[in-house]
């Protein structure tokens, strides 16, 4: 039984909800005059009801049928690549011609010719020219073929007929149409809106509520930003359990959106999505469902906010991230479709170590996967047509290579052994025969590809076990915990659990938790999901801590209570409620529409999950609206603000780029007061440069304490930025050394100017009593004596004194209207010393 943080409240809101639809069913009854103690007739109602409806299923089946198909999104990166499922887009011309299996110059040539006559053909290059004339327009989707007009005014007719039949259902259907509309159909955001408040009238359908709430958050459509009606409508989806809702309302306390930060309260909300998230993992197969694909930025294929190698997000670590590479491979003119065909050019050759990838890229769907093990998943930016069929072709190959059969004589209970061969012959063939036969029992296990075979599951998890692989020891693992065709030993499963979590597999180490849960063994849990943590599980483990946490961060401190872990439970559970979006993946809906073309349905999608608090949509967002692209429904007026507000709270979750694009704003003056634009931006730089990853916030703070903007005039300052953005990323060595150049003559220059009294940058090190540039400039047409101030008797001007050195200039010596000379001075002097060394 889980602990509320607000009861009082929670239970006021649901009294509320009671009190309003006990007045609406008096209402309803007084209207159609039901005797005392008397219910309409509910049979007869229902039959009106599928009466009334009867058109919608038309509507529906004909909506579907416009949709695009599941793969579309993928045609512009694939093609005809003859490697593709045979449902896929081109025929399998390699395998209609019995070359598939072949070697040698006529075999290759086969399965090359489809992609070079797609290259060749005037379909493409008029796809190009139209891409290279640069059409922006969201909604732009190409002509609309006659028998598609037709099925969309059936459709619309079926629609008008459900309405005057009295059907309310159809409100919601022409809701979501307006919203993302197939083909053909016009996106209505105004219209939307409406359907969707009609539909209330009658229901209290939670997705709706969300909608009209979300209508109200972002102010789309025209509607009237109001954040009080987007959170009671949220509030409203959110008591139901719709997990979208959920997210919202957790985001909206936790951020102090429309209500007051409240960490206990998103606690509530982010934990029941992340419980509702978990039960729909659990429910799948044995070891849970298949993750979907991990999305990433839009900005990433781009390199970044700031392009490639200026960018926090791909530089330093994170340019061997996935999003990163695939952007460097298209900019290289690599494809996932030449990832295939490189692989199957090997594996036809016997290459089995190339043929078990290849199973891997079909199985997980994508030739980029997590390092966390198979049930990590993959990441979304190489996505491919997943093939279960063919990925299990792939590993049978291999793997028969080791085991010819199954078992002997058809007999299931005699378990075959192992071909006969030479030692170096089995040790060539040994370890992608292990990797091929532990993703076989996987399979089986799971009835990817074909019914479960819990037989022939444990009878692959075996084989592939017995030359030591993780995978297959946790497969066996599961088996004996859950009893699949064996009687449960826990004890059993706990050391094939221990012998995969030695190979660092992050499930096992998942499972081991559990095991140790059961008995509630609390501390050697938490060990090993931290073990998880770093060895890559990216769901079920932060899951568990966020239970654990959770727990804790609810108690009072005088019973052992941490108040300060609600933070990390919140920022866990919303990690699980976000990354487990079976059912509500806008984030991904979005992507996909997006390499479909269909921008005006991927800003959309995308708007939504920036309202459930997901970073990479907000991200999306503003940087969609930051490159221009034509968006109908938000007016020029309200795009800047909206792109500021995105990036902030895109900041706000640790995004650095976000943050220092914030401060570019801020260093501009947009949404905010003249007054404090430098001090905003040079606070949001310092937090980039806090988390020592960004070279552009170094160098941007470097060029504040240069020119004094926003923070003291500091020489050493700038200085030590100007080289922490050189150490953080080495590719900014002409702008650094451009920067340090400037920034020494500048020095100088206040120093002469200044008589010495503002000391500037040394070229060596600083020494004790050293004269200053100005003073060694007089030295050299006047000697004299070098005396200090104090012995001299001389008194510095009031306002002047700089013991620190930090170079401040008074407001005689730093007139706006000299800016402009200095800067060009010292530029030149900059060139003329650059050009002499």
């Amino acid at each position: 039984m889980r602990c509320r943080s607000s009861p009082g409240l929670r239970g006021a809101t649901i009294a509320l909800i009671v009190l309003v639809l006990a007045l609406c069913l008096g209402k309803v009854a007084a209207e159609h005059d039901y005797p005392p103690g008397s219910a309409p007739a509910a049979e007869s109602d229902v039959t009106e009801v599928e009466d009334a409806c009867s058109p919608l299923v038309e509507a529906r089946s004909i909506l579907s049928s416009l949709q695009p198909p599941p793969h579309a999104h993928l045609e512009h990166k694939i093609g005809s690549s003859p490697l593709l499922p045979s449902n896929s887009f081109a025929p399998n011309w390699p395998d209609g011609l019995g070359f598939h299996h072949s070697e040698g110059p006529l075999a290759t040539t086969l399965r090359l010719l489809p992609r070079l006559l797609t290259l060749l053909s005037p379909t493409t290059w008029l796809a190009y020219v139209s891409q290279m004339m640069g059409n922006s327009k969201v909604g732009s989707r190409g002509k609309v073929s006659k028998k598609r007009r037709e099925r969309v005014e059936r459709m619309l007719a079926l629609l008008q007929d459900a309405e005057e039949r009295g059907c309310e259902q159809v409100w919601e259907m022409r809701g979501r149409m307006r919203m993302f509309p197939p083909r053909g159909v016009r996106q209505d955001l105004p219209a939307a809106y409406e359907a969707y408040k009609r539909y209330l009238e009658s229901t209290g359908d939670p997705e709706a509520q969300f909608v009209v709430g979300f209508f109200h958050a972002t102010g789309l459509g025209g509607v009237q930003r109001d954040q009080g009606k987007a959170t009671l409508y949220y509030t409203f989806s959110a008591l139901q359990g719709y997990e979208p809702a959920e997210m919202a309302m957790g985001y909206r306390h936790w951020a102090g959106i429309g209500v007051k930060e409240d960490c206990l309260a998103a606690l509530d909300f982010y934990e029941s999505a992340a419980e509702s998230t978990y039960a729909h993992f659990a429910s799948g197969p044995p070891g849970g469902r298949t993750l979907p694909l991990s999305p990433s930025r839009l900005s990433d294929s781009f390199g970044g906010i700031y392009g490639p190698h200026a960018s926090w997000a791909s530089t330093g670590a994170n340019a061997h991230r996935a999003a990163v590479k695939a952007s460097s491979a298209v900019a290289r003119g690599e494809t996932e479709k030449e990832v295939l065909e490189y692989y199957q050019y090997h594996s036809d050759r016997d290459t089995h170590l190339y043929t078990v990838r290849l199973g891997r890229l079909f199985y997980l769907g994508s030739i980029y996967f997590h390092p966390g093990g198979v049930s990590s998943g993959a990441e979304q930016v190489g996505e491919i047509p997943q093939s279960f069929a063919k990925a299990k072709e792939y590993f049978l190959r291999v793997a028969r290579t080791l085991w010819p059969v199954d078992f002997e004589g058809g007999d299931a209970s005699k378990v075959a052994g192992k071909r006969k061969m030479s030692k170096e012959m089995e040790e060539s063939v040994r370890e992608p025969a292990m990797v091929a036969a532990a993703f076989l029992g996987r399979m089986a296990l799971r009835g990817e590809g074909g019914k479960p075979d819990y037989r022939r599951a444990r009878m692959w998890y075996e084989r592939a076990a017995d030359l030591g692989d993780r995978e297959a020891l946790n497969g066996l693992g599961i088996i004996y915990r859950d009893g699949i065709l064996v009687n449960v030993d826990k004890q059993k499963a706990y050391q094939y659990f221990q012998a995969a979590a030695g190979q660092d597999l992050a499930e096992a180490q998942v499972n081991l938790a559990k095991l140790h849960l059961d008995r509630n063994e609390i501390n050697q849990a938490m060990q090993y999901l931290d073990a998880a943590l770093r060895h890559g599980s990216p769901f079920e483990a932060f899951h568990l801590l966020a239970n654990l946490h959770s727990n804790t961060a609810r108690l009072p401190p005088a019973s052992g209570g941490r108040p300060g872990m609600c933070g990390v439970a919140v920022a866990w559970y919303k990690l699980v409620s976000e990354r487990g979006s079976w059912t509500h993946d806008f984030l991904g809906e979005a992507d996909r529409a997006w390499a479909r073309g269909e921008q005006d349905k991927a800003l959309l999608g995308w708007w939504l999950a920036a309202e459930m608090g997901v970073e990479m949509a907000q991200n999306n967002v503003a940087f969609v609206l930051e490159r221009g692209v034509d968006v109908p429904w938000v007016s020029d007026i309200e795009r800047r603000s909206e792109e500021v507000m995105m990036w902030t709270r895109s900041a706000a979750q640790d995004n650095v780029d976000a943050m220092v694009k914030v401060g570019d704003y801020y260093y501009q003056g947009i949404s905010v007061a003249p007054e404090s634009r430098y001090e905003r931006a040079a606070s949001y730089y310092q937090t980039a440069a806090d988390t020592q990853s960004s070279a552009m916030a170094y160098w941007n703070l470097g060029w504040m304490y240069e020119n004094g903007q926003g923070v003291p005039r500091d020489w050493h300052l700038a200085k030590r930025f100007y080289d922490l953005s050189y150490e953080t990323n080495d590719e900014a060595y002409l702008p650094v050394l451009i920067s340090l150049v400037e920034l020494y003559l500048k020095s100088w220059w206040v120093d002469i100017r200044s008589g010495g009294m503002i000391p500037g940058l040394s070229l060596f090190d600083a020494e004790e009593d050293a004269p200053t540039t100005w003073e060694r400039l007089k030295s050299i047409f006047h000697p004299m004596p070098y005396y200090d101030d104090d012995e001299a008797g001389i008194e510095r001007e009031e306002g002047v004194e700089d013991f620190s050195g930090s170079g401040w200039v008074p407001d005689d010596l730093q007139g706006e209207e000299d800016d402009l000379f200095e800067t060009a001075l010292i530029l030149g002097l900059g060139a003329l010393v650059m050009g002499l060394v």
